[in-house]
């Protein structure tokens, strides 16, 4: 019995140094909490490359409180935060790897990994390739493989250095950006650094990632940028981006318009589902692609009285347009683009089998590509103009 509490009370106590250790807290003023990250490249005379990787942090700022530093009755510590802004480190190098060794040289605290919610590429890193990023954070355990990532015109520092009222940094500015751009403009909110690695790795699948830029020293969501393999191709204006959204995703919501002139228009606001029916005849690949529209008129001004055979006709007209465009954008995207962009590859991969050496770019650039429109609406809303 004697012998059974002694190994108890040793239990207890290892269990409890163990517990002790781990939980002990650093204050979160002596460690580098990073807000965001960016990669850049610049290119050198001899041809090489210089990698350049800028790191967001938190900087935390606090003060005494009045009163000789007597905590109040709801107050923990006699100290309370005073503003919370940020700040970018920089560090160049030939290696991505060798970039982290200098970034750490120049600072006097350890940095925290895995709390950015943003990773922005610069455009001229984003054409010369990303692979090397994406293996690189994937080999750390501790990042977050759920952070956003996104496209820049010019230079990630430059966004990232760039301040945005009302938020400490403007990686938090860029993240609720993207996260919320999918009510309006049938975007995807699955720009995340896990996506990017499935699409890289995945057989007739090709990379799309939100693209940034800064407008009247504002950052604007501008398109979407494009890639084949690790490199980007071009940037979609979001006009474009709009459809190609249309035709990529399983489903999104957006507003579309029907318009005659400038006071005469109604505004839809809708949901999309998509469904792909890929088939293979002669050698050639064929691809059905049904998008089924569902949504509300929140604003009409060009029919006096929303009857039912107005109705009928709206849905007919937006029926007609909305597959008009999807059309014009497939021929840009066989004839200029030359990129399989709605991931059409993928589905006469999972019908066919994958590993057949086939150029799914080049397949479905030369596939027929047929589209068919469903619109219905659902609610009219309250008044009529």
């Amino acid at each position: 019995m004697k012998k059974k509490k002694i190994i108890i009370m040793f239990l207890v106590a290892l269990i409890a140094s163990v517990y002790a250790e781990k939980l002990q807290v650093t204050p979160m003023e002596k460690i580098i909490i990073g807000s965001g990250f960016g990669f850049d490249i610049n290119k050198e005379l001899n041809g090489s490359v210089q990698y350049s990787v800028p790191f967001t942090s938190y900087d935390f700022k606090t003060k005494r409180k009045p009163g000789g530093g007597l905590a109040s009755d709801n107050a923990i510590s006699p100290e309370e935060m005073l503003e919370q802004s940020s700040s970018v480190l920089k560090a160049n190098a030939s290696s991505l790897g060798e970039t982290r060794e200098k970034r750490q040289l120049s600072s006097s605290k350890p940095f925290v990994i895995g709390t950015e919610k943003i990773g922005i590429i610069g455009e001229e890193q984003a054409f010369y390739g990303i692979e090397n990023i994406v293996n690189i954070l994937f080999t750390n355990s501790a990042i977050n493989d759920r952070s956003l990532f996104a496209v820049c015109k010019g230079k990630a520092v430059d966004i990232l250095t760039l301040k945005v009222d009302g938020y400490p940094s403007s990686a938090d500015y860029m993240e609720g950006m993207i996260q919320h751009a999918t009510a309006y403009n049938f975007l995807s909110s699955e720009y995340t650094l896990l996506n990017m690695y499935i699409s890289l790795a995945s057989e007739g699948r090709n990379l799309v990632l939100p693209y940034l830029e800064i407008k009247d020293k504002k950052i604007a969501f501008a398109g979407i940028a494009l890639f084949k393999g690790d490199k980007m191709v071009c940037a979609l204006p979001m006009k474009e981006s709009k459809i190609m959204n249309m035709l990529r995703e399983k489903e999104g919501k957006g507003i579309l318009s029907l318009q005659e002139a400038s006071d005469k228009y109604i505004n839809y606001d809708a949901m999309v589902k998509r469904k792909v029916e890929c088939n293979k005849r002669g050698g050639k690949y064929e691809f059905n692609i049904e998008l089924d529209f569902q949504g509300d008129i929140i604003e009409n001004t060009l029919y006096k009285d929303m009857k039912k055979e107005n109705e009928k006709k709206f849905e007919e007209l937006m029926g007609k347009k909305i597959e008009k465009m999807c059309n014009d954008f497939l021929d840009n995207m066989k004839n200029i683009y030359k990129v399989d962009c709605l991931n059409l590859g993928m589905y006469a991969v999972a019908k066919y089998g994958r590993e057949m050496g086939v150029d799914w770019n080049k397949e479905v650039s030369n596939a027929d590509i047929k589209i068919s429109v469903k619109v219905k609406i659902d609610k009219m809303g309250i008044g009529q103009y």
